[in-house]
């Protein structure tokens, strides 16, 4: 078997093996065995740049009955509705593996620990207006779209009487579901909103992998620094030499500006998150059904957002009085 073959070969098996291991790790390891081996993964034609994220999607294997139900148009919408899930799982992973490595930040740069305080607090408070904002995200989508959706469709199949009627029942599940996941023509702009505030915390979590980099590297030099005062010391001279201490002042300097450089990397990536979520909620509250509505309402429940509107002369916006088109 030549390379070029064998390669393809190689990652359909490391896929299918990371799937089988996250299958194990969730409640879907109680499933029917046929259900399970139905699920497929399906690697997407990539582009420059792209990560495994941007990549992987899954596919459902159907055959029977079942696949008089879920048509090709029906396994398109689905594909794109776990695109979109997938996206939002992506931001809660990073916003997950983000935290586990800022605390632990006393143990893997014990140098550095009172320079970068006042970084550590705005990152803590970037990441908690981003978490707060995905935590409603999901919950909409999971208790208000896909839970009340599905529970209908459960009912409709139990009183059905014919085949068609599980058809007319399931294209009604998938237009809800599509229609209230802003997936839908009417909703496109709604969407895209959306996506640009994923993309802006994506970019925020890359720009926090690079400053990580930048403060390993700035420890290390510290630690070096100690070990060799150390040494010198147990050998019976000076922790520092008058020669040395020129090169450590640079050093420090150099990574007051260095710290000082990513922290503006880190407000204006805020900035710019602030801003974006704004124009999503206002386009949110524009649209008609109350479950929107009610989610821009859980975002922005202390009014933060509304008053970044009034500051920027916006007290006419339709987001502004979102609450009086909500009948409760």
């Amino acid at each position: 078997m030549s390379g070029h073959t064998y390669l393809p070969c190689l990652l359909r098996q490391v896929q299918t093996i990371s799937l089988q291991t996250a299958q194990r790790a969730t409640n879907a390891q109680y499933h029917n065995i046929d259900i399970i081996r139905r699920v497929n993964v399906i690697k997407l034609e990539e582009s420059l740049g792209d990560t495994g994220w941007d990549v992987f999607t899954v596919d459902y294997a159907l055959n029977g009955p079942l696949a008089v139900i879920v048509n090709q148009d029906s396994r398109e919408t689905y594909l794109c509705i776990f695109r979109m899930l997938w996206k939002t799982k992506r931001i809660e992973h990073g916003l997950r593996r983000m935290w586990a490595k800022t605390a632990t930040w006393e143990r893997t740069l014990p140098y550095l620990v009172a320079d970068i305080r006042p970084f550590r607090h705005l990152v803590n408070i970037i990441c908690s207006e981003i978490q707060h904002f995905i935590c409603q995200i999901q919950y909409y989508i999971n208790f208000e779209v896909l839970e009340c959706s599905w529970k209908e469709l459960e009912n409709a199949v139990d009183t059905a009487q014919d085949l068609d009627y599980i058809i007319d029942a399931h294209k009604r599940f998938i237009g809800i579901v599509s229609e209230r996941l802003m997936l839908s023509e009417e909703h496109k702009t709604v969407l895209e909103k959306l996506y640009a505030n994923y993309n802006i915390v994506i970019n925020f979590i890359q720009r926090y992998e690079d400053s990580c980099e930048t403060l390993k590297m700035n420890n290390t030099i510290r630690e070096e620094r100690v070990a060799s005062a150390k040494i010198k010391t147990r050998q019976g001279g000076w922790g520092t030499e008058a020669s040395e201490q020129s090169t450590q002042k640079e050093q420090d300097r150099l990574f007051a500006a260095q710290l000082a450089d990513i922290s503006g990397k880190m407000r204006d990536s805020r900035a710019e998150f602030a801003k974006s979520l704004t124009d999503f909620l206002l386009v949110l509250s524009q649209k008609p059904d109350d479950a929107m509505k009610f989610l821009s309402l859980r975002i922005d429940f202390n009014e933060y957002y509304q008053s970044k509107c009034y500051t920027a002369g916006m007290a006419s916006s339709p987001y502004i009085n979102r609450t009086k088109s909500i009948v409760i």
